[in-house]
């Protein structure tokens, strides 16, 4: 079945759900990949799905196919795929409670591939922390397409995902399948990587049917509560209350570059305010024409104090509200206003 330019390195086969995966070198390229096949060629349709999926994906935390085997008739045969030579996740609960920053760095990527895939119209339907696995370069990556979905219309006649990581709405028969099942499945990964075993309401069949599940902060206390908050919704019973992967990917990066930022202010290109980890507040006066304060939470710049007149880009500066990245602020509402310039830099995630 293999082209003459794929060599196994070993006869063993490691099975997986459908199908199995076998290490070969492509003398082509001189390296090391992965080659797919089905147990059952009946099944080979998963394989031809995968690679629809994989064409379609577009991230750089998503697995990547090299090659498609196919028989004399053009059928699908098997996939050369990436192989994944870093960590996997799934003892990854014994390190969460001394690492939460690991334990934010595993979901944010989860994330970011849930939101590439969303993006692409693709629901995966297998979410869970044994389809993880990082690159030799230390990227987390999603893998196993067999029963991905691209179409909006498509519906279940059998769940065929993994049943703890089932949305309660899987259970119900034709059920339409979309992105909240995957965000639900990653609320399942928010607990499977932070404790041993799951709440008892999650295990159940339907799940959650004796109650709400507990805030993931009863496992990690000392998870930030905008984020505890934001993974406890991934698991809604009701699909359309669970955030979006894009909304996940958002809050969980800003708080990987928490304290990182900084702000300045500049006045008359003279006088300058600095806001950052080490100074954290700042009170700008500007003669008689108002006063503005500002404090840096370790995400956002938000105004604490105004003293009339103070506008942000024309806009009345409020209490409360939050500094844009870049702004122009004006002291003084009639003659003799002053400017004074805000801008923020834009630390980066590093993985």
């Amino acid at each position: 079945m293999l082209p003459d330019r794929y060599k196994p390195l070993t006869a063993t086969l490691i099975p997986g759900g459908f199908g199995a995966v076998q290490p070969v070198h492509d003398t082509y390229l001189d390296r090391t990949v992965l080659f797919k096949s089905m147990h059952d060629a009946d099944n080979n349709a998963q394989l031809a799905n995968e690679v629809r999926a994989l064409s379609r994906a577009r991230s750089r935390h998503v697995v990547e196919i090299y090659d498609v085997i196919t028989d004399r008739v053009g059928a699908v045969q098997g996939i050369i795929i990436e192989l994944l030579e870093g960590r996997d996740y799934v003892q990854f609960w014994q390190e969460a409670p001394g690492d939460i920053r690991g334990y934010l760095k595993a979901l944010y990527q989860i994330a970011l591939a849930l939101s590439d895939l969303h993006a692409a119209g693709i629901v995966h339907r297998d979410i869970k922390l044994e389809n993880l696995k990082d690159s030799v370069s230390g990227i987390l990556k999603l893998f196993d397409f067999g029963i991905s979905t691209t179409g909006a219309d498509y519906r279940t006649v059998t769940n065929r995902g993994t049943m703890v990581y089932a949305a309660p709405e899987l259970y119900m028969a034709g059920a339409a399948i979309n992105s909240p099942m995957d965000i639900y499945a990653f609320g399942i990964c928010a607990w499977a990587l932070a404790s041993p075993a799951l709440p008892a309401v999650l295990l159940e069949m339907p799940p959650q049917q004796s109650g709400v599940a507990p805030s993931i902060k009863t496992a990690l206390p000392d998870l930030p509560e905008d984020v505890a908050a934001l993974l406890d919704a991934c698991l809604a019973t009701e699909p359309s209350r669970r955030p979006s992967a894009a909304s996940l990917r958002s809050l969980l990066g800003a708080h990987l570059i928490r304290w990182q930022h900084r702000g300045l202010f500049v006045a008359d290109q003279e006088r300058v305010y600095e806001l950052s980890d080490a100074q954290r507040n700042v009170r700008i006066k500007i003669g008689n024409l108002g006063v503005l304060k500002v404090s840096y939470d370790g995400l956002v710049f938000r105004i604490d104090e105004v003293v009339p007149d103070v506008f942000v880009n024309n806009a009345p500066a409020l209490v409360g509200a939050t500094l844009p990245d870049s702004c122009v602020l004006t002291f003084g509402a009639d003659r003799g206003r002053q400017w004074v310039t805000f801008s923020s830099s834009h630390p980066e995630v590093m993985l």
